[in-house]
C-alpha cells in the first residue's frame, strides 16, 4: 500500500523518457516514450537539483549516475506490469514456428538480419502481416498492411531502415526442407535467449553505515530486515532445492545454507542475502565471498536500517551491478487490523545506458507499508530494471546474438558480406 507522500525532499528539474514495445513507427514509437515518461522525473547531473540538508535523499547524486526521483504523480497499482514482455517470451514459437511463414536473410557479418512475416486476416487491398526482425542489438515486430510479399518487405524497408540498417537485401529460402530446419534452429536460439529466472543481490546496511566492507561484514540483520526479506520471499534450505538455484551451492552447503526465494508471475527468484552468505572473519576482509555474487549482480537492493545520509552508488565496486535500489526503513503504523506494520521509502540510481522503466516511482517521500502491493512494485520494478539494463554497454548482449545470427546466415545462405 502506498500513502501520501511527506514534504518532497529532493526538487528534480528536468524529467526523461522510457523505451517501450510498439508497433508503431519510429517517430511514433518516439512521442509515445516521452508522453509515457513526462511526469517521470530522472537526474543524471547534481547541479539539476537541490538538496534539503536537513532532509537529504535517499541516495546521494552523483555524476555518471542516473537517479530516479519519481514523477509529480501517484502510481496506480493496477497499472503496474512487467515490460518488453514480447521480447521476453516465445515469441516466435507461439506466433511463427508451427505456421506457414516466409523467412528472410539478410544483412552482413558485422550485422546479420533475420526477418519472419506471416500473412493473417484479409483487409482492404490485401493482408496484415506479422513481421518479427532480428538484429544483433533486438528483436523488432511490425504489423504491415500490403496486398504481396513483395510489398510487404517493400515497406518494411522503407520505415524499418533505423533498425535493420541502410542498403540491406534480404532473400528467401527457397527450399521447404531447408526452411523447416531453420524454424528448428530459430526455435532453440529463442529458447537460448529467454531468461527464465532471476537473481537479484541483497545488501543489509545498518543505520549510519557508509562503507561498502562494514556493510558486507554483517552478520545479525535486525528484525526490521528479516520483516522485509519475508516480504520479497521465502527462507529456504539450499542443500537439497530443487529449483533455480542462481549460482548458490545446493549440495555442500558453501555457500551458505539458506536462501530466500519466490516465484513471480512464472520466474523463479532467488537473493543473493549479503548476511546469508559465507562470513569471512578477518580484520579487514572485503568479503570477497559475499561480492562474488552480490559483485555479479546487475540489480541489488539496499536495505537500510534507517537513515545513512544517503546511499553513494560509488560504494559498492563492480563492474556487473547496473542498477541500486535502496529501501529505507522508516519507522512503523498500525494498519485496520492493529498490526504495527513496517514503512518504508525507496529511491533507484543506474549506471549509463540502463533504459528508463517502470514502474514509475511516485512522489519522493511516499511511504510503502510491508504488504503484497509493495512486494508486487518492488518485483516488477526490478525485472523490468534488469531488461533494462541488458541495453548497456557494458553487456555483451549484441555480440551474443549476433555471434548467433551469423551462425544461421552461413548455416542456411549466401556468404554474409564481409
Amino acid at each position: 500500500m502506498f500513502k501520501r507522500p511527506r514534504p518532497v525532499k529532493v526538487l528534480p528539474t528536468n524529467s526523461g523518457s522510457s523505451s517501450r514495445y510498439t508497433t508503431a513507427s519510429p517517430e511514433e514509437l518516439q512521442a509515445f516514450e516521452q508522453e509515457l515518461f513526462d511526469l517521470h522525473r530522472y537526474v543524471e547531473d547534481p547541479k539539476d537539483i537541490q538538496i534539503d540538508p536537513n532532509n537529504p535523499p535517499l541516495i546521494v547524486p552523483m555524476v555518471g549516475y542516473r537517479l530516479e526521483l519519481g514523477g509529480r504523480e501517484a502510481i496506480d497499482i493496477k497499472s503496474i506490469e512487467l515490460e518488453d514482455q514480447l521480447k521476453h517470451s516465445p515469441y516466435y514459437k507461439d506466433f511463427f514456428s508451427d505456421k506457414e511463414h516466409y523467412t528472410y536473410l539478410g544483412g552482413t557479418s558485422q550485422n546479420p538480419v533475420i526477418v519472419s512475416a506471416l500473412q493473417e486476416d484479409k483487409v482492404k487491398g490485401g493482408h496484415k502481416w506479422r513481421v518479427l526482425a532480428r538484429t544483433k542489438k533486438d528483436d523488432y515486430y511490425f504489423t504491415i498492411e500490403a496486398a504481396s510479399k513483395k510489398k510487404m518487405l517493400k515497406y518494411l524497408y522503407g520505415f524499418a531502415t533505423d533498425v535493420l540498417g541502410p542498403d540491406l537485401e534480404l532473400y528467401e529460402l527457397p527450399d521447404p526442407k531447408t526452411a523447416q530446419s531453420l524454424k528448428q534452429d530459430l526455435v532453440h536460439m529463442e529458447d537460448r535467449i529467454l531468461i527464465k529466472a532471476y537473481k537479484f543481490g541483497v545488501v543489509y546496511c545498518k543505520k549510519g553505515q557508509t562503507d561498502e566492507c562494514d556493510m558486507f561484514s554483517n552478520d545479525k540483520p535486525s528484525k526490521r530486515f528479516n520483516e522485509f526479506m519475508d516480504m520479497m520471499g521465502t527462507k529456504t534450505r539450499l542443500k537439497g532445492y530443487k529449483g533455480y538455484k542462481g549460482g548458490l551451492d545446493t549440495e555442500h552447503d558453501t555457500t551458505g545454507t539458506h536462501a530466500y526465494v519466490t516465484e513471480f508471475k512464472g520466474f523463479e527468484i532467488v537473493y543473493h542475502c549479503s548476511t546469508l552468505l559465507p562470513l569471512t572473519m578477518e580484520n579487514g576482509t572485503q568479503q570477497v565471498a559475499r561480492k562474488r555474487h552480490i559483485g555479479n549482480d546487475v540489480v541489488v537492493i539496499i536495505f537500510q536500517d534507517g537513515p545513512t545520509g544517503g546511499f553513494s552508488p560509488a560504494t559498492i565496486t563492480s563492474k556487473f551491478n547496473h542498477v541500486y535500489l535502496v529501501v529505507q526503513f522508516i519507522g512503523r503504523r498500525k494498519n485496520t487490523n492493529g498490526q504495527n506494520i513496517p514503512q518504508y521509502q525507496i529511491a533507484l540510481v543506474s549506471k549509463p545506458g540502463v533504459k528508463k522503466h517502470g514502474p514509475p516511482l511516485p512522489p519522493p517521500g511516499t511511504i510503502f507499508s510491508c504488504d503484497d502491493d509493495t512486494r508486487e512494485f518492488i518485483l516488477t520494478k526490478l525485472i523490468n530494471a534488469e531488461r533494462a539494463a541488458y541495453y548497456a554497454p557494458g553487456f555483451a548482449q549484441a555480440r551474443t546474438r549476433r555471434l548467433w545470427l551469423k551462425e544461421l546466415l552461413d548455416k542456411y545462405g549466401k556468404p554474409p558480406k564481409k
